[in-house]
């Protein structure tokens, strides 16, 4: 089994300046498969954060930056959720979901904060009950959810809260801003990682899902 870099730990255990986003989810990607070009997913996201810049034009506000986003991603890059094979692990690999344009809503979501931190739109994702979304606060005070794995649908809080709680069965939910809050980069890759973890478990695959627990506990040993 590779083992974590000192850096994913230290990332995983809290310290969010250890590794950005990008390089900690190609991590996880690096546990399922191994020879991945790196550099070309980092080229890609600049790529598509190029574009977003280009389409929103020169001062372009938040807003404006968003709808380029949205335009890039989910309209000429067409990514979107899989909804046919949701739980292949595939689809917790940021490099294969770039590839297919096909994947999980965190996974997707990672690659629409990371492609707003390079354009200049600062997302947030945040970690709802049984689904992943992105955050954007514009100036204003107006906030908005992204839903990725919807093609970039625009939500509003009331809208996710409807939303889950059809996931979750009526499931009791926390409040507004408990629920809404920015997800730290520990807890996404957490996630990524729990995700992966299950793919492998439903598909029998018990010595990746093994693989995976181990990384958490090195983690968790620091």
């Amino acid at each position: 089994m590779m083992e974590p870099s000192s850096r994913l730990i230290a990332l995983l255990n809290g310290d969010e300046t250890a590794m950005e986003l990008d390089e900690a989810a190609m991590e996880v990607a690096a546990l399922d498969h191994g020879g991945m070009a790196r550099q070309g997913v980092f080229r890609q996201l600049d790529l598509w954060a190029a574009k977003v810049r280009e389409r929103a034009g020169p001062n372009a506000s938040g807003p404006m930056l968003l709808h380029a986003l949205n335009s890039v991603l989910f309209e000429e890059e067409k990514l979107e959720g899989d909804r046919d094979d949701y739980y292949a692990p595939a689809n917790s690999c940021i490099d294969l979901v770039m590839a297919r344009r096909k994947g999980l809503p965190i996974t997707l979501s990672v690659i629409c904060i990371e492609v707003g931190r390079r354009a200049g739109l600062p997302l947030s994702g945040v970690n709802l009950p049984a689904h992943f979304v992105c955050r954007f606060d514009d100036a204003s005070g107006v906030r908005v959810m992204i839903d990725p794995f919807d093609r970039g649908r625009l939500l509003t809080e009331q809208d996710c809260i409807e939303f889950i709680s059809q996931l979750t069965g009526g499931a009791q939910l926390p409040p507004v801003e408990e629920l809404f809050a920015p997800a730290p980069k520990s807890r996404i890759i957490a996630r990524m990682l729990n995700n992966l973890h299950g793919a492998y478990w439903r598909r029998g695959d018990v010595g990746k899902a093994a693989d995976v627990v181990q990384w958490l506990r090195l983690a968790s040993r620091g």
